[in-house]
């Protein structure tokens, strides 16, 4: 690929991003008024996803720093959001998990954010859905496609 067309794309990429958050998903998500920040949301997400999982992997995966990660578990566990589970093979290893609370919520916010999407998106015509979707199958193709190390 040449340099200019990459260069296309990582710009493409940087413009995006921000677009789709301040257009689709923090407008009428429920989001605003949250007690979690985004570092927070995303430790449950992973939760979600993943089940158990010792809290650093998970600070690994979100490439958040351990100190900081206990601040944010800190919190979530005081909501109730998640809980510690010592490892039943290696004491030295606390492993962490979404609580049913943790699970509700997230469930919410999902539902939250594709109600919002639905109605945002509604507005298009048939030919920008047609459009959205055929670029949106296309960018999940490629991204699937670019190795990864997680």
């Amino acid at each position: 690929m040449n340099d200019t067309k990459l260069e296309l794309i990582v710009q493409n990429f940087i413009t995006i991003m921000p677009l789709f958050q301040k257009k689709l998903i923090r407008k009428d998500c429920g989001f605003a008024h949250d007690n979690f920040n985004h570092s927070q949301f995303q430790i449950m997400a992973v939760l979600k996803e993943s089940g158990k999982q010792p809290i650093s992997e998970v600070a690994k995966k979100l490439l958040i720093s351990m100190p900081n990660m206990t601040k944010l578990l800190n919190k979530l566990i005081a909501e109730d959001m998640v809980e510690r589970i010592p490892d039943q093979k290696d004491r030295r290893i606390i492993n962490i998990i979404l609580t049913d609370k943790g699970n509700t919520y997230l469930e919410e916010k999902f539902e939250n954010v594709k109600l919002a999407l639905r109605e945002r998106l509604s507005t298009l015509h048939d030919g920008q859905q047609d459009k959205l979707l055929l670029s949106l199958e296309n960018l999940k193709d490629v991204l699937m496609e670019i190795s990864s190390e997680d």
